[in-house]
């Protein structure tokens, strides 16, 4: 049975913050191959063995046992500029605006693919869908928002796909994700004891949680033409 073995060096990438969102930290570096086309068609590429990830449906197109490893370097800024902050008193909050809060990280990622038969195909993809870290001074102007913010996931996924004919295959795998988190922020107790004392008596809360979890992925992929497909 042929193998093949490919081993894709580190990548980087860096970026700017924008406006805040839910999926802050949500981590789109989940392979190499389609970075330089920003994962576009991610889900009906199936070049390598990442698309355990995208579209367990595309393994059928990778004969014998295949195996992609990869490491993102990323980079991110964060910064902040302060118009003039104040307390609910009308005080200022003090603080400077934080210095650039982006903390770097590496984001691992590795599939491996199997073919069982003419048909059917097995995967398995082991990566970090979720993380990163930002982290601002302790005495920051947002510091009762937040100062650090620590997020870390392990997805596994185990995948299973059968071509069911020329044009069409499906697949589908369950995921076991562990997460673990770390979120800090000030808490104004001068505040609470007398208004008078606002941002004079600071203290600091921490929130810290790690669980497992289960979930599903499925896909399915269609060859409408020799050089078309949809995922």
């Amino acid at each position: 049975m042929p193998r093949k073995l490919a081993l894709l060096c580190a990548t980087l990438s860096a970026g700017l913050s924008g406006q805040a969102a839910a999926a802050g930290f949500q981590l789109i570096e989940q392979g190499v191959t389609g970075m330089g086309s920003a994962y576009a068609g991610g889900s009906a590429q199936a070049e390598d063995a990442s698309t355990v990830y995208f579209n367990p449906a595309g393994i059928t197109r990778l004969p014998g046992t295949q195996f992609i490893a990869a490491a993102h370097l990323v980079m991110p800024q964060a910064k902040f500029d302060d118009e003039n902050s104040t307390t609910v008193t009308g005080a200022s909050l003090g603080g400077e605006n934080g210095q650039d809060a982006g903390e770097e990280g590496v984001v691992p990622n590795i599939y491996l693919t199997h073919q069982l038969n003419q048909d059917l195909f097995l995967g398995l993809g082991i990566n970090s869908p979720f993380g990163l870290k930002t982290k601002y001074d302790d005495d920051w102007v947002g510091r009762y928002y937040a100062i650090k913010s620590d997020l870390k996931s392990v997805n596994i996924n185990p995948s299973l796909a059968y071509r069911v004919n020329d044009r069409l295959s499906i697949g589908g795998g369950i995921s076991a994700q562990y997460v673990d988190a770390k979120l800090t922020n000030a808490v104004d107790f001068g505040l609470i004891m007398n208004p008078a004392l606002s941002t004079l008596a600071d203290g600091e809360t921490k929130v810290q949680g790690d669980d497992w979890s289960w979930g599903y992925n499925l896909g399915a992929l269609f060859n409408l033409t020799d050089s078309t497909r949809i995922g």
